[in-house]
């Protein structure tokens, strides 16, 4: 007995009669397997955790597209490959982005149990581990949709100008670019629009940086303590996302995160379909 490699999997050669009950529970096992790992996620197989996003999302990001991608393999242009595994790095970095989000909010608790909540005072280690993970959080989830944006650039229909994109604020100029030509254009206009929108705050308004450039090239992250119901005198902590606006530090980490994933999965979607179409015309 013998095992075979075709097209990368194993075949097994019993050189028994191939008619032989044994014989043919060996091959049915190995055809099985076969199939199996065919069928299999590469994001559910080795990205994703047991209970991904808290099992909030169904179906999971990226897994609409993921298989979609195989049967696109043989267009012209299309790096199977190199596009699978952008897929794969962006979902990894949603799943750290939520991970910091939960840490983030544990050791705010922690902290704030300690503290005399008239006037919490965050400083020293407390201050260097929340401002960690907050601040991680926010460049992982703008680095799983600049990386996001690399598929999406190229699987976009048409009348959006396809390119090679690094960058989430780029494609999304380009996106809006086009205006009432592609509907998902009008509900990233109004995302823009708003200051405390998730595209706002990790990708920028139209005039002015967003919260994710000032963490990354000017200013620590901007956590403070504010009475917010009065009169508690209690302070809570809140994110100033510019001067005049801010959100208390639980809306924010859901406003990123949900939102981030929510509007990588609307470009997923249309994406897809997208493909869908152009397979069923060869």
């Amino acid at each position: 007995m013998n095992i075979v490699r075709e097209n990368g999997f194993a075949e097994l050669n019993t050189g028994a009669d191939p008619k032989s009950r044994a014989a043919q529970f060996l091959v049915s096992l190995c055809w099985g397997f076969k199939n199996r790992v065919e069928k299999m996620s590469n994001l559910k197989l080795l990205v994703y955790p047991e209970k991904p996003f808290d099992n909030y999302f169904s179906p999971l990001p990226g897994t609409t597209i993921e298989p979609i991608l195989h049967w696109c393999a043989a267009i012209p242009g299309a790096d199977f490959i190199f596009l699978e595994t952008k897929l794969d790095y962006s979902c990894r970095k949603f799943c750290l982005m939520w991970y910091a989000g939960d840490q983030a909010i544990q050791a705010e608790n922690d902290f704030y149990s300690r503290s005399i909540q008239d006037a919490p005072a965050l400083f020293g280690e407390d201050a260097i581990l929340l401002n960690y993970h907050l601040e991680a959080f926010v460049l992982l989830a703008r680095s799983a949709l600049d990386i996001s944006s690399t598929l999406f650039g190229w699987a976009l229909p048409d009348p959006f100008p396809r390119n090679r994109y690094d960058s989430f604020n780029k494609l999304i100029k380009r996106l809006l670019s086009v205006g009432g030509q592609l509907e998902i254009a009008s509900s990233f206009e109004k995302l823009r629009d708003d200051p405390k929108s998730w595209l706002s705050i990790l990708v920028g308004r139209e005039n002015g940086r967003s919260l994710r450039d000032k963490i990354a090239h000017q200013t620590e992250f901007p956590l403070e303590y504010m009475e917010l119901n009065p009169p508690s005198e209690k302070e809570s902590a809140v994110v100033f996302i510019n001067d005049d606006c801010f959100l208390t530090l639980q809306e924010f980490i859901n406003v990123v995160r949900f939102g981030v994933v929510e509007g990588f999965m609307s470009l997923e979607k249309i994406c897809s379909d997208h493909l869908l179409a152009i397979a069923n015309k060869e």
